[in-house]
């Protein structure tokens, strides 16, 4: 009974989303490809996306019919009508859409679950980086009313709000009133994101919790409600109180740009767009090349996003950082690319790949000589000795794929073992504390 239930309602969500997508699309309209997925992708960014990528095709008539969450982005394109269906109702929607080929590209607000993964291995391997492309960055923007006094919370006391642990606001030292967290539902990409980060997992609402519509209740009353918290991405926190965040050995930060660009931020978040590997459709690949280059990063930053092209920061020296690493940070300026490894492993992850290309094009288009610097990071799950040969083991692997790969071998390298970690949460910190650092040394550097 089991399995037939199930077979009906996958039936069913099948039924649903051809209903969706094929009934405002006239008979004689080309479909040039279709996304479904996350809502902080699919409400804004995409279809600036879509419209952009379709005006360098040479398109005209170019416009936007929207319903909600569904929008439909309409063309003339080489003498044809022509459309790009977007639905966007939640990060778990994007890889239904994909198990049940309702979609060819899936959006997301959080990287695919092993679960999913699973599912879809009959189209390959989507965690590779033909199928997985990383598109820009968000952050999970903690906010409160503004009359709130509380100006940080660390990741524990998050979690205690959010697990019913703490349930007023003096236990906080703020006012004697009662706190009202605001939460996402299970199938948003925020909501998964904030779980992660904030408990390590997925795990129900705790009593007590309101979970909101969307992003724009969220925003409503932490502007109205004095006793309320929420979190909501990046793009849609320009007016509310935001709360500093702290987190492993760093100091307490309210997100900015940069900080977010670095992916430092505790509760930063890639954006993706997954495809079927097995399915080859040249639009498809045609309109992610656009959204990975400059011209498409450009819209993800108009859109009010993060996008990955390279800037460089300044940033202050950590008081107590290694003399070289202090030295380093003093006269130069950090680049916002980070790389990072696939799941902990020795294998760059699918945005580091990219960044490989971004950094040789940065370089290629800089007024200046540029003396790089490489500084390496591991985790603390092995000794200290063992710890500072891994994170030699990583700034070497990245030195040695810019040279071979991108004739850049012209770097300097730095291996700083398990200083500074971003997260003392055991699941994640192998990813997010073991990583490559660029640096640019402004020291002795002449100009052209």
């Amino acid at each position: 009974m089991k399995i037939k239930g199930s077979l009906r309602l996958r039936g069913l969500f099948t039924a649903v989303m051809m209903l969706l997508c094929a009934g405002s699309i006239a008979q004689d309209e080309r479909v040039l490809f279709r996304m479904t997925g996350s809502n902080t992708i699919g409400a804004v960014l995409a279809p600036m996306l879509v419209k952009s990528y379709l005006d360098e095709l040479g398109a005209t008539s170019i416009r936007q019919r929207s319903e909600g969450e569904r929008h439909w982005i309409r063309a003339r394109l080489e003498g044809q009508d022509i459309v790009v269906p977007i639905i966007a109702q939640g990060s778990s929607t994007g890889f239904k859409a994909l198990d049940n080929d309702t979609a060819e590209i899936a959006m997301a607000s959080r990287r695919i679950k092993p679960a999913e993964i699973d599912k879809l291995a009959r189209f390959g391997r989507l965690s590779g980086a033909e199928a997985e492309h990383v598109i820009g960055l968000d952050a999970l923007v903690v906010a409160v009313h503004a009359s709130n006094p509380i100006t940080q919370l660390t990741i524990g006391q998050v979690r205690q709000i959010y697990s019913g642990e703490i349930r007023n606001w003096r236990e906080l030292g703020g006012p004697d009133l009662a706190i009202r967290p605001l939460h996402r539902d299970i199938e948003s990409g925020t909501r998964a994101t904030f779980d992660r980060e904030v408990f390590g997992g997925s795990r129900p609402a705790a009593a007590g919790v309101y979970e909101v519509s969307g992003n724009a209740e969220t925003h409503q009353i932490v502007l109205h409600q004095r006793g309320a918290v929420g979190y909501l991405p990046f793009a849609d926190a320009a007016d509310v109180k935001k709360v500093a965040i702290k987190a492993g050995e760093l100091a307490a930060v309210v997100p900015d740009r940069g900080i977010v660009a670095t992916e430092d931020f505790p509760l930063t978040r890639r954006l993706y767009l997954y495809k079927n590997p097995s399915n080859y459709n040249p639009h498809v690949d045609s309109f992610l090349r656009f959204v990975e280059g400059e011209h498409g990063q450009a819209v993800v930053a108009q859109s009010g996003l993060i996008n990955l092209t390279p800037v460089a920061l300044s940033m202050p020296p950590y008081p107590n950082a290694p003399e070289a690493y202090r030295e380093l940070m003093e006269r130069g300026q950090r680049l916002s690319i980070s790389f990072r490894f696939a799941d902990g492993s020795t294998e760059l992850d699918s945005r580091a790949l990219k960044d490989l290309r971004r950094l040789e094009q940065y370089i290629e288009e800089s007024d200046r000589n540029l003396n790089l610097t490489l500084v390496g990071f591991s985790d603390r799950k092995a000794n200290e000795k063992i710890s500072d040969i891994i994170s030699r083991f990583r700034v070497l692997k990245v030195q040695g794929a810019l040279l071979r790969d991108h004739q850049l071998g012209n770097s300097n390298i730095l291996a700083l073992g398990a200083f500074a970690p971003l997260t003392a949460d055991s699941e994640h910190a192998p990813v997010k504390n073991s990583r490559v650092e660029v640096w640019i040394d402004t020291g002795n550097v002449e100009p052209h």
